[in-house]
């Protein structure tokens, strides 16, 4: 699970540095690299990034002040992966 994890982090941060989010881009690099280092306080980390306003979730990729339409689909798609595969292990972790 962890390996789906770090693509996707991966898959995201690659999409927000090609659109100028590169704050969030370095964020999501940061947990890459930590879910080798404590990989529970990381998973915990990564799930908090959804809650509250200005939340990773209420992000919108735009330029020149018009949105992206294509590049917030994917976005949102790599989004709802991400956060589908935190619930699996989540849920398995919680089994064991």
């Amino acid at each position: 699970m962890k390996t789906k994890i770090q693509k996707l982090l991966r898959d995201i941060s690659l999409l927000l540095a090609e659109n100028d989010e590169k704050k969030w881009a370095a964020n999501l690099n940061r947990f890459n690299e930590q879910l080798d280092l404590d990989y529970e306080a990381t998973l915990s980390n990564i799930k908090r990034l959804s809650g509250g306003a200005g939340s990773f979730n209420d992000l919108v990729l735009h330029y020149n002040g018009q949105m992206l339409k294509r590049e917030n689909n994917q976005l949102n798609i790599l989004q709802n992966q991400l956060y589908e595969v935190l619930k699996q292990e989540t849920i398995s972790r919680r089994s064991c």
